[in-house]
């Protein structure tokens, strides 16, 4: 029985130490960090050591004895600390940009504003509340007083800064130099009133550091003890600084992880402006700029036509976003918007199988180059005009600086027409002229120059199939409504686009470091990629995907022709073949696929009860003629030369919102070609209305062509 107590108190004890591990507070929670930064100030005290990281240092900094230690900073390259007896705020002390340093001050020391009763401020304001100076604490006039610095080493009782060690509910204090004012508090702010929020806080940048149950603070840029994905360096827009309140992610208000194990995230308690909807946009109703925030149209369905749910309703699907908690958004009726911040304007849909669709279909704002009023006949390769810039209103570079690159690319040595940097067509390109220009990032782009016949291909009704230079058969495998699951091997090439980690449209993966993907998902040909990631290997977004899991940020982006719906985009680095992640082979230029040929589509878009939601879905679907297809469509929708129509009479299986951007796979010769891009059609796999893709092969030499063209351009953001 003895032997039984005994083991239980020592089981308990190994928990309750287990649990103080588990909870250990980061050392660098109590500093404030500035990158690449130091101070100098010879004449004061420092001390310096080699130490293995950051955290010890934070750790030593706060044990010292007989030195204050208020700031330290950390060299990377040598590990070693130097901690400072002074910091920023210190008199004669100046600071300097060194990117081989970080430095780390003591917030107790830095900030101006307390926590609670502020019994750990450490501040230097020495004036009360209503402007009286401070008695300096070692001395007793004009009050006598028991707070003497040698009595009470433990408080920190500094020349005559305000101080509270009597725990007092008002915050920190001092006596004053008024014989008849002994001593009054100095109104030392609230950190949660230093800065109020507008709206929702997306903007709030102020010091506090405590949820509203008075929980510390997690670092953005620690993973302890909970592990997320806002890191600093990824979302550099976002105000991530130390452990204070921010909202990255569009939520009712700041919060933050804390520190509490158990408690993985707390909305914090900041104060609202006045004026709490009162802000900049410059609101846009035709168009959206950037992620499309400030868009007030009256867009309210999406891309397949699905009517959206009103803001202010719970049917079909619940949510958080109501005009009560995000009163600066105008969540209007049913119109699409973006009250937190994701890729696009966006939806709950009507649809009870289908919770939300981005709003693509929405134009991008952009300050468009106009277009010439000289035209060009065929493809242009008889153009002999004078316009010289692109189509996104780069100018165009002279010909004479690629003679070797022209010489590559077309068999004829008649270089007379390539005159001075005018845009021309030396490789019969069928999408129309072109030029190199002198931007590093854009090799080459089409020109700003419209075809004189405008309806010899986007309006040419497929009566006729294609004239195709061989022969295409072949299989695709889809998501998606119906669909079942796909396995790894036969789905190498899929590729989920995510921005900030939350799947928007899938894509192909077409070489080592290509993606090709719809128009649809992007909206315009110069985004801001930060946040935007290509992740490949997996089948279900889990812990069971990550060994095979491969992710790369997108670095470029390129439009295709225009009306093409296509873009290509450039990953940071190749991707490692493996069978799980591999790139899918093109169809040559011009090729048919049969009428009837059964073919797969591939996404993770909504399903309809298939009970494999958050799973890659495949399904089959047979190929339909235009002509067929401009019929079952009705004539509301002409499909032309460069689309390709799929899907069952019955509506049973097709593409759906989040699968645009996917593949259309056939197989021919036991090889899988990439046939088609997905791209919004009309409704969710509806009965007798297919769905439109875009026909690879009418673009295929496009796409050859900028993976030859790109291969030294990269970049980021």
């Amino acid at each position: 029985m003895m032997g039984t107590i005994r083991l239980l108190v020592l089981l308990s004890t190994l928990t309750l130490a287990v649990d103080s591990m588990t909870t250990r507070k980061n050392a660098l929670h109590n500093f404030l960090k500035t990158s690449g930064h130091v101070l100098i100030k010879k004449s004061l005290q420092q001390k310096s050591k080699r130490m293995d990281n950051i955290e010890q240092c934070a750790k030593r900094c706060m044990k010292f004895k007989g030195f204050v230690c208020r700031a330290f900073y950390f060299g990377k390259s040598e590990k070693r600390c130097y901690w400072l007896s002074f910091n920023s705020k210190t008199k004669g002390v100046k600071g300097k940009p060194d990117k081989a340093f970080d430095l780390y001050e003591r917030k107790d020391y830095i900030r101006e504003c307390i926590i609670g009763k502020g019994k750990n401020y450490r501040g230097t304001k020495s004036v009360t509340e209503s402007g009286q100076t401070c008695q300096h604490w070692n001395s007793t006039i004009p009050h006598d007083h028991r707070f003497l610095p040698s009595n009470n080493r433990n408080k920190n009782l500094k020349e005559n800064y305000c101080r509270n060690p009597t725990d007092d509910e008002g915050g920190p204090w001092c006596f004053t130099m008024h014989p008849r004012i002994r001593l009054e508090s100095c109104a030392i702010p609230q950190c949660s009133e230093v800065e109020c929020m507008t709206c929702n806080g997306e903007t709030y940048r102020g010091p506090m550091d405590h949820t509203k149950s008075g929980k510390e603070c997690q670092r953005w840029d620690l993973q302890m003890p909970h592990k997320h994905r806002f890191n600093p360096e990824r979302y550099p827009d976002k105000g991530l600084d130390d452990n204070y309140c921010r909202n990255p992610d569009g939520r009712t208000k700041p919060w933050c992880y804390t520190l509490d194990p158990h408690t993985p995230w707390e909305y914090c308690d900041i104060k609202e402006c006045v004026h709490n909807c009162e802000h900049d946009l410059e609101v846009t109703t035709e168009c959206f700029k950037d992620l499309g925030e400030s868009y007030r149209g009256t867009m309210n369905t999406t891309p397949s036509g699905i009517p959206c749910q009103r803001w202010d309703v719970q049917y079909p699907h619940q949510h958080n976003f109501t005009p009560e908690n995000y009163k600066c958004k105008d969540l209007d009726k049913n119109y699409c918007r973006n009250p937190d911040g994701r890729e696009a304007p966006w939806c709950f849909t009507t649809d009870p199988e289908i919770r939300v669709a981005y709003c693509f279909h929405i134009p991008r704002c952009e300050n468009k180059t106009p277009i010439s009023e000289e035209c060009y006949q065929g493809t242009g390769t008889t153009y002999r005009g004078s316009v010289s810039k692109t189509r996104t209103g780069i100018h165009c570079a002279p010909w004479v600086n690629y003679s070797q690159a022209i010489a590559r690319i077309t068999l004829d040595t008649n270089t007379e027409s390539l005159a001075e940097n005018y845009c021309r067509n030396p490789d019969a390109d069928k999408h129309g002229p072109w030029c190199y220009t002198s931007d590093p990032l854009t090799p080459w782009d089409y020109c700003a120059i419209e075809p004189c016949d405008k309806t010899t291909s986007s309006e040419l009704a497929s009566a006729v199939q294609f004239p195709g230079t061989r022969q295409c058969s072949s299989r695709i495998q889809t998501r998606i409504v119906n669909g079942f699951r796909a396995t790894a091997k036969t789905s190498s090439w899929m590729v989920s686009l995510r921005h900030r980690d939350i799947h928007f449209c899938g894509g192909s993966l077409i070489e080592q470091n290509w993606v090709l993907t719809a128009k649809h998902c992007f909206s315009t040909c110069k985004p801001d990629l930060r946040g935007y990631e290509a992740v490949m290997g997996i089948l279900k977004d889990d812990k069971s995907e990550e060994a095979h899991k491969q992710v790369r940020e997108i670095s470029q982006l390129v439009c295709g022709p225009d009306g093409s719906n296509l873009v290509m985009l450039k990953l940071s680095r190749p991707v490692k073949s493996t069978s799980y992640v591999h790139w899918i082979k093109l169809p040559q230029p011009g090729c048919e696929i049969s009428e009837g040929t059964l073919c797969n589509i591939s996404g993770w878009g909504e399903t309809k009860d298939t009970g494999y939601e958050g799973e890659l879905k495949v399904a089959q679907i047979p190929i339909i003629g235009n002509k067929k297809c401009n019929e079952y469509h009705q004539g509301k929708i002409q499909i032309n030369e460069s689309e390709i129509c799929a899907g069952d009479e019955k509506g049973t299986v097709g593409t759906c919102e989040r699968d645009y951007g996917g593949p259309l796979v056939c197989e021919e010769h036991n090889q899988s070609l990439l046939q088609g891009v997905i791209i919004p059609g009309r409704g969710c796999a509806k009965p007798k209305r297919p769905g439109i893709f875009v026909r690879v092969s009418y673009y295929v030499t496009w796409i050859h062509k900028v993976c030859k063209t790109y291969k030294k351009h990269n970049r980021i953001g």
